[in-house]
């Protein structure tokens, strides 16, 4: 037993049974929920580890005391723990008996004075119901009214007036499975669940203009290099009640074993912060953004090159950023191949900009990298960081946009 305090609640076993302790009166009478408990602590030790039963049996009258539905049988044993010195030998041995004198002192105490009337014990932060069925495609409302376009993130922005005009327009999901977390001893079968969905692209007027047979699936935009189109939510109906969830059909879920334990971005219906908002990335999600180019008006210095050139160089050639003493050798003569590949490309794009290069920035949903095309010689890019997921699309577009003149 991890302990950092003579208080009651000072250590692992008082902080670790505080949920069990909420599990078993907010779902079982007192009785049978001192019952339970019983049964599961002395599945884990006994009154003769004096140490940790102390520590269970304190927390629980506390825990009691303060919901207002202490029983005299667990007030009486824990006094009659208090008065035995019961468990104060560890203490004594460590030199702290005067300090948890006190500490039990105070707890005696306040468990014989009178408590409060009994309150109703919740778990808010469980969600053990299982929503929607796996499979089932479910169009949600956005509620655009009042808030402004903040996708958290650094997405090319769309007007006001086209945020606003999505308004209690529809977006389209597919519960994909169900998360589960074992949550109490207490309770085996009790867990904590978080549903799991892919987003669609499109926004609708109507649930009845989809057709689920063509849905696309979309990305939310939380990390360039990690794009997903998979969110997880509390396992709670609420917020879809709130947006006026449809069910309109049901198909096998867009989802292979390569998927399972796939990144999935964490989306809460409810948020409206200061610097973003459920809607905003929903949005931002399910736009279906074409790529472009912006002729960049700055000039590219040499230091900035030179990082685009590094990142270039790692996401083509595939070279580790790690390094292992066991293989030195192996990493020295890496290096060296790097920074003679990051040289070759260095001459090749400064070459192309004293040819007077015309430079791009290219966006897809946000800027990602530069387009460099110098007169009579092929376009040439660099991205800003590797393993961007449409990197053929947007190679395609630059290359015809530029050399297909």
């Amino acid at each position: 037993m991890g302990t950092w305090s003579a208080s009651i609640a000072g250590n692992d076993t008082a902080l670790d049974m505080i949920e069990d302790y909420k599990v078993a009166f907010s779902y079982f009478s007192v009785e049978e929920g001192l019952q339970k408990l019983d049964q599961f602590v002395r599945s884990n030790f006994d009154e003769s580890d004096e140490d940790e039963w102390c520590a269970y049996f304190y927390s629980l009258a506390d825990f009691m005391w303060k919901n207002g539905i202490l029983t005299d049988e667990i007030r009486d044993k824990a006094v009659q723990m208090v008065d035995s010195d019961f468990g104060m030998q560890t203490w004594i041995d460590a030199g702290y008996e005067k300090q948890r004198r006190k500490e039990l002192a105070k707890f005696r105490t306040k468990i014989t004075s009178p408590q409060c009337a009994p309150k109703k014990i919740k778990i808010s932060h469980i969600h053990p119901d299982d929503i929607f069925e796996n499979g089932e495609v479910i169009a949600i409302q956005l509620k655009t009214a009042g808030k402004s376009y903040l996708p958290g993130n650094m997405c090319d922005p769309i007007s006001d007036e086209e945020f606003l005009s999505y308004d209690n327009k529809y977006v389209v999901i597919q519960k994909v499975y169900s998360k589960e977390q074992h949550f109490s001893g207490v309770m085996p079968e009790l867990c904590d669940r978080t549903a799991v969905f892919i987003l669609f692209k499109g926004i609708y007027d109507s649930p009845a203009d989809i057709d689920i047979t063509k849905l696309e699936e979309a990305d939310f935009k939380c990390n360039r290099s990690e794009l997903t189109p998979f969110f997880e939510h509390t396992s709670s109906m609420f917020y879809f009640k709130r947006r006026g969830y449809k069910i309109i059909g049901k198909m096998e879920p867009c989802l292979t074993q390569v998927y399972e334990g796939c990144l999935s971005y964490y989306l809460d219906l409810g948020d409206n912060l200061l610097y973003s908002n459920a809607d905003s990335r929903l949005i931002a999600a399910v736009i279906d953004y074409d790529v472009f180019l912006k002729e960049y008006g700055v000039e590219i210095g040499e230091e900035e090159l030179m990082e685009l050139i590094r990142l270039e160089v790692h996401r083509k050639h595939n070279f580790s950023y790690g390094f292992s003493t066991k293989n030195k050798e192996q990493y020295l003569e890496l290096r060296e191949q790097m920074k003679r590949v990051r040289e070759e490309e260095y001459e090749v794009f400064k070459g192309l900009l004293e040819k007077g290069a015309k430079v791009y920035e290219i966006h897809y949903a946000y800027p990602i990298g530069y387009a460099f095309k110098a007169a009579d010689e092929p376009a040439k890019l660099l991205m800003t960081y590797d393993g961007y997921k449409y990197l053929d699309k947007v190679e395609q577009y630059v290359h015809d946009q530029l050399d297909n003149k």
